[in-house]
C-alpha cells in the first residue's frame, strides 16, 4: 500500500561533498590578489608551506571579488562531477556540509596559501574560514548567500555565532532583530542557517567546567545539528571556539 503512494517518476540525486571550501576560495584570492610563495620540501619536492605578501580579498565580507570565485568553484566543481555517469542516472549535486568532520579532515590536510596551517580544523560547511569575516554578521550572510543552492541541493551549511549584546539590549529586541536578519537572509533563496547566540566567554567556562547544573544541558548547534556542547571532545569543543562570534551585524 505504501508502494503505491510513491511517484513512478523519481528524481534521483547523487550526493557529493564539499569540505574546505572557504580555504580553497581564500587560497584562490591569495594567488589571484597578492604574491604567494611555494615552500618545498627538498627531499619530495612537495609542498610545505607558503610565504604570502600582501593582502587579498576573503570569502564573507560581501567582497565581490572572493564571493565570485566562491560561485565559480562550485560550479567547476560540479561541471567535473557530471562527466561522470551515476548509479540509476541519478543528478548529481553536492554538499556544503562537515557535521563536525572539519576537525578530522583539518589533521590530514596540510598548510594552505590562505594562511591556514597544516593540521588545523577547516572551517566548517559553507562558513568563512576562522578570522577572514572582517564586516559583521550580514556582510557574512550575503557571501554565502551568493552560492546557488542548484548546485548544491544536498545542503549548503552556514553556522553563525552572534553576541547577545549586538541583537539588542533586552530579549523583545534581540527576538526581533533576529527576525529580522532571518528574513533578509532566506529572501535571498539561502537554504540554510544554524544560529548560537552567546558569547564565547560562556563556551570557554563550560569547557573548563562542566560540571556546573547550568552547563548540563547547554546546547549549541554546531554544523546541521545540536548536541550539549559539554558533550563534544575537547579538540571539537576549541573548534567552536575558534569560530567568529559577531559583535556587529
Amino acid at each position: 500500500a505504501e508502494m503505491a503512494l510513491i511517484d513512478t517518476d523519481v528524481r534521483r540525486t547523487f550526493a557529493t561533498g564539499i569540505a574546505g571550501f572557504s580555504h580553497v576560495v581564500d587560497s584562490l584570492c591569495a594567488v589571484k590578489y597578492a604574491k604567494v610563495k611555494v615552500i618545498r620540501d627538498k627531499e619530495t619536492g612537495l609542498a610545505q608551506d607558503f610565504q604570502i605578501e600582501g593582502d587579498f580579498p576573503r570569502y564573507g565580507n560581501d567582497d565581490d571579488r572572493a564571493d565570485d570565485i566562491a560561485v565559480w568553484l562550485l560550479k567547476t566543481f560540479m561541471a567535473k562531477i557530471r562527466q561522470n555517469p551515476t548509479y540509476r542516472k541519478s543528478e548529481p549535486t553536492t554538499s556544503i556540509l562537515t557535521i563536525t568532520s572539519n576537525v578530522v579532515y583539518g589533521k590530514a590536510t596540510g598548510t594552505l596559501p590562505d594562511g591556514r596551517k597544516a593540521g588545523e580544523p577547516l572551517s566548517p560547511g559553507a562558513n568563512p574560514s576562522y578570522g577572514a569575516e572582517k564586516n559583521g554578521l550580514l556582510a557574512s550572510l550575503n557571501s554565502v548567500a551568493k552560492l546557488p543552492y542548484e548546485y548544491a541541493l544536498d545542503g549548503i551549511s552556514n553556522t553563525q555565532t552572534i553576541n547577545p549584546a549586538a541583537l539588542g539590549s533586552n530579549d523583545t529586541e534581540r527576538t526581533e532583530k533576529l527576525m529580522q536578519v532571518l528574513d533578509g537572509y532566506f529572501g535571498k533563496s539561502s537554504h540554510h542557517l544554524n544560529v548560537n547566540v552567546f558569547g564565547i566567554e560562556k563556551l570557554k567556562d563550560a569547557m573548563e567546567h562542566p560540571e556546573k547544573e547550568e552547563y548540563q544541558n547547554f546546547t549549541i548547534r554546531v554544523s546541521g545539528y545540536a548536541v550539549r556542547f559539554i558533550k563534544l571532545t575537547r579538540e571539537q569543543q576549541l573548534d567552536v571556539i575558534a569560530r567568529q562570534a559577531h559583535g556587529v551585524l
